[in-house]
């Protein structure tokens, strides 16, 4: 199983916290918790998908972004062998 974190601010708050969660992301990726990122953009709201190294790393970063007001979730990627 490979864990991640899914991530959505609303256009109405992309202006205070898109920052914020740039930065959390950084330290994710520095600490090794977040292997790798992408980023989408949709009329005006801002989506993340992040690649986290275990389930651990994947509830850590959730639990650094839930105080802000924005969708944040641990998803799992199921793979076949």
């Amino acid at each position: 199983m490979i864990y991640g974190v899914l991530l959505s601010i609303p256009e109405k708050l992309v202006p205070k916290y898109e920052d914020e969660v740039r930065k959390a992301i950084g330290y994710g990726i520095a600490r090794g918790d977040i292997i790798s990122f992408t980023e989408a953009r949709y009329k005006g709201d801002v989506a993340f998908v992040m690649l986290a190294r275990s389930n651990r790393a994947a509830e850590r970063m959730v639990s650094e972004l839930q105080n802000m007001p924005i969708y944040v979730k641990v998803i799992e990627i199921e793979g076949e062998s």
